[in-house]
């Protein structure tokens, strides 16, 4: 089916990392929903249609992954150092569709294009790693007007600690979500200000609270990913709506 020239990047993860050889089976796949199995071409012998030293791969079969049908956009502020590389890797793993990352009034970590390059190099390993057909958007936002995409009426989901908030799992379950483009905003270090809340409010957000703990920013966004993507795939039960309540400052 013809061949491509793998990039640099790649090329030293297959030859270095991967250690393998013309004839070996390599998996490539554009992040779009293309999936090629295809095998090492040898590049002592250069063509016209590559450089020497190139380390090309033969495509044999091409596979198209529709994209899911029910989506998670997360919200964040973000964090300090490796924990950010950490949510990014994790958020992947987990099937999140899309990651902002937000400076909310209380933010410390302002996110820049440095940041996000090197997220997105993460991103495409994480997918590598758990053979995801999708990449994840990740991007940066101003302030959380201007990060707070378009969803679903009802699928705006706000992590609190507030008494009146409802278990995460409920809310996910609820009929009106089931199919949803959700989105669920975690908040800073130091909480969600007053003007934050009433715009989340006056959005239709639903308070959610995430266990009994206080918990970070990077901990508290994978409780809610990988809450989701359980009930994506059924492998959490409908919820009841009850339980102690408890939850995060966020």
């Amino acid at each position: 089916m013809g061949e491509v020239v793998l990039s640099d990047a790649e090329t030293r993860h297959v030859r270095g990392s991967r250690r393998l050889r013309a004839g070996d089976t390599l998996t490539l796949f554009d992040g779009a929903g293309q999936v090629a199995q295809g095998a090492l071409v040898s590049d002592a012998a250069p063509s016209a249609r590559r450089k020497r030293g190139a380390t090309c791969a033969r495509i044999e079969a091409v596979q198209v992954v529709p994209p899911p049908g029910r989506t998670l956009t997360l919200v964040v502020p973000g964090c300090k150092g490796a924990r950010l590389d950490w949510l990014a890797e994790k958020c992947t793993e987990l099937g999140v569709t899309r990651l902002v990352l937000s400076d909310f009034e209380r933010s410390v970590v302002r996110v820049g294009p440095q940041h996000l390059d090197k997220l997105r190099r993460i991103a495409i390993e994480a997918c590598k790693q758990c053979r995801r057909a999708w990449l994840p958007e990740i991007a940066a936002a101003g302030s959380l007007t201007a990060a707070h995409p378009a969803c679903d009426p009802g699928a705006l989901l706000v992590a609190h600690l507030d008494e009146a908030a409802r278990p995460l799992g409920a809310a996910l379950a609820g009929s009106a979500l089931l199919g949803a483009h959700v989105v669920g905003v975690i908040g800073p270090e130091g909480g969600l200000t007053s003007t934050e809340m009433d715009y989340l409010r006056s959005r239709g957000g639903t308070l959610v609270w995430l266990g009994a703990h206080v918990l970070r920013v990077e901990t508290a966004a994978l409780a809610l990913a990988a809450c989701w993507a359980a009930q994506s795939t059924g492998l959490v039960p409908r919820a009841a709506d009850a339980g102690p309540r408890g939850g995060i400052d966020r």
